[in-house]
C-alpha cells in the first residue's frame, strides 16, 4: 500500500531507524550487531532497540567506530530472534534513516535470510533532503547535529542516532514548511534489488 505524502507541518506515522553492523556491505557477510526504531504515530511514541549477536567476531575496526563489542552481543539475541518484531514495528510506517539504503539493505536482506516476509517499505533519507534543500557544510549525521545545537548522546550507538536523526528531522520538516514545501513524498525500497524504484 502506497503511503500518503508526509506534511511537513505535522508529520506522522513515521518510524526513525539506525542499524549499527559488523561491516560496511551485507552482500559481503556484514550482519546487524545492533538495531534502534523509534515510532512517532497520532502524538505517542514507542521505542524498540537491542544489541543483537551478529553470528560472527565483529572485528576491532569495527568495534573502535560504534564502539560495540563481542563480549557485549555474545549473549544477545540473534537477528533471527527477532527478525517478526522488527518487521511488525515498521509495517506500514514510512521509515526515515539517514543514508536509507544501506540501513533498509541490511534490514531486508536479513529479514529475507530469516524466512520473515518483509513489510514494503517507504521511506524519508534526512541525508538526501539535507543535501537537496540546504547547505550544510558536512552532511554527516553527527556534523548536521552539532550545527544544530542538537545534543548527541553516544554518536554511533543506534538509539543515540535515532534520536539524533529525530531532532534532525523537527528542524528538516518545519524549515522545508516555511520554505513552502508542504509534503515529501517516499521513496519505495525495492528490498530484493537493493535499489530505489
Amino acid at each position: 500500500m502506497i503511503p500518503s505524502p508526509i506534511k511537513t507541518n505535522s508529520p506522522d506515522n513515521l518510524v526513525f531507524l539506525d542499524v549499527e553492523t559488523t561491516g560496511l556491505s551485507v552482500d559481503h557477510g556484514a550482519r546487524v550487531c545492533e538495531i534502534a526504531m523509534l515510532k512517532t504515530e497520532n502524538g505517542v511514541e514507542t521505542e524498540y532497540s537491542t544489541l543483537v549477536n551478529p553470528g560472527h567476531p565483529i572485528l576491532p575496526r569495527y568495534s573502535q567506530i560504534h564502539g560495540i563489542t563481542n563480549s557485549m552481543v555474545k549473549d544477545a539475541p540473534l537477528f533471527g530472534d527477532i527478525a517478526q518484531n522488527v518487521a511488525n514495528f515498521i509495517d506500514g510506517s514510512v521509515l526515515v534513516c539517514h543514508n536509507a539504503p544501506f540501513d533498509l539493505g541490511f534490514i531486508s536482506k536479513q529479514l529475507m535470510e530469516c524466512g520473515v516476509s518483509s513489510p514494503e517499505m517507504y521511506y524519508l533519507d534526512t541525508l538526501i533532503i539535507s543535501r537537496q534543500y540546504f547547505s550544510f557544510q558536512s552532511n554527516k549525521l553527527g556534523d548536521i547535529a552539532r550545527t544544530l545545537d542538537i545534543e548527541i548522546e553516544q554518536a554511533h550507538r543506534a538509539m543515540s542516532d535515532v534520536r539524533t536523526m529525530q531532532g534532525i528531522s523537527k528542524y528538516l520538516f518545519s524549515n522545508l514548511y516555511r520554505k513552502g514545501i508542504d509534503f515529501l513524498e517516499p521513496t519505495y525500497f525495492a528490498q530484493s534489488l537493493n535499489i530505489k524504484k
